[in-house]
């Protein structure tokens, strides 16, 4: 009676004993200001993409930083084939962490361990905010409303309610038509820096980028 009591106890102990060890072996999710600690290990890292491109044999570069934190750590994520990502979207990167030419990075072997946790044009970045914060929304995919208070040939001011904020919002007019000074509407463009007249803009463009015309003025 006591050895069959021992065999379960000892079973118990066995399953417990090779649970603890599967923790041991899944990725921990960290900041990326703590990636260089972490060299070799598999590891969780979040993000908001800030560029991606393809390279010559099909994989996929893919650089994030945390834009929430006063910090400007950025992390290149090296994917094993092309992900759907855009500049502005938040995602999730499971991989393993190596140093590349003087440059931490998170090798993803396969492109399914990257999700898209949030498309940029489902987060609203409020007008205030890229005002106060510019650096961190540089190059990013930008959704903001607002009423639009001058409007010229291909460009007009895009201000808040109380008037306190705007930004210049370039466009095309002939995609763009039924737009007009005093209407609110939604802008998704391409937060950037003009070196002509030095200063951020928003940039529109056909591809991705749109006008959405929430109220018209009365």
């Amino acid at each position: 009676m006591e050895f069959k009591y021992f065999v379960i106890i000892l079973s118990v102990v066995s399953i417990l004993f090779l649970y603890f060890l599967s923790t041991l072996s899944q990725p921990i999710e960290i900041e990326l200001s703590e990636i260089s600690n972490f060299e070799g290990k598999e590891v969780i890292v979040k993000g908001t993409v800030t560029n991606h491109r393809i390279t010559t044999y099909g994989s996929q570069i893919i650089e994030i930083k945390d834009i929430l934190q006063d910090n400007t750590s950025e992390v290149i994520v090296f994917v094993g084939g092309e992900t759907l990502v855009e500049y502005g979207d938040e995602i999730q990167a499971t991989g393993k962490v190596q140093k590349y030419e003087d440059e931490w990075e998170v090798v993803v072997d396969d492109k399914r361990y990257v999700k898209i946790l949030q498309k940029w044009n489902n987060i609203t970045t409020p007008l205030w905010q890229l005002a106060e914060n510019p650096s961190k929304y540089l190059d990013l995919n930008i959704n903001t409303s607002g009423i639009i208070e001058r409007d010229y040939e291909s460009y007009f001011y895009l201000t808040d309610s109380e008037g306190q904020y705007s930004v210049v919002v370039y466009y095309d007019p002939s995609l763009f038509f039924n737009i007009s000074e005093g209407d609110k509407i939604t802008v998704g463009a391409r937060f950037v820096y003009d070196s002509a007249t030095l200063r951020y803009v928003l940039m529109t463009n056909q591809e991705t980028n749109s006008l959405i015309l929430l109220e018209k003025r009365i």
